[in-house]
């Protein structure tokens, strides 16, 4: 009903809303939050689908609504930095830099396939990129 579609809409509006949000503060839980707002969406997406007697479609993430925010965690790192010599050497620089980059590369790559490992992948991106703002 358009009550039910309208109920879904709201919710991974807001779902989205708390995903982005963790993601710009740097938040630990932003990997769950990205996961509830994909079930949201495909949730909303299954009713809009049955309203119009289409079949629903399959139950993966939507990239549409992650596509906005996957430039986020390089631009958003987590504040929570890991601990780190003060001193780091050019080379352990170069690595954590080549480290951070295949990792976002990863999880935006999981993103836009529509992958279940997306959330553990962001997770491994922001930790990457933490420990290289770390040195």
């Amino acid at each position: 009903s358009k009550a039910e579609i309208a109920e879904a809409e709201k919710q991974a509006k807001l779902l989205t809303w708390a995903y982005e949000t963790a993601v710009a503060k740097g938040m630990p839980q932003a990997a769950m939050m990205k996961g509830k707002a994909d079930q949201a969406v495909a949730a909303l997406e299954a009713l809009k689908a049955q309203a119009e007697g289409k079949p629903a479609p399959p139950a993966v993430p939507a990239a549409p609504v992650s596509s906005p925010v996957v430039a986020a965690p390089v631009a958003a790192a987590p504040a929570v930095a890991a601990v780190a010599p003060s001193g780091a050497s050019k080379a352990e620089i170069a690595e954590a830099e080549k480290q951070a980059k295949l990792l976002t590369w990863a999880y935006e790559t999981a993103v836009a396939k529509g992958m279940p490992q997306a959330a553990m992948m962001k997770s491994k991106a922001d930790q990457a990129v933490a420990a290289l703002q770390a040195l």
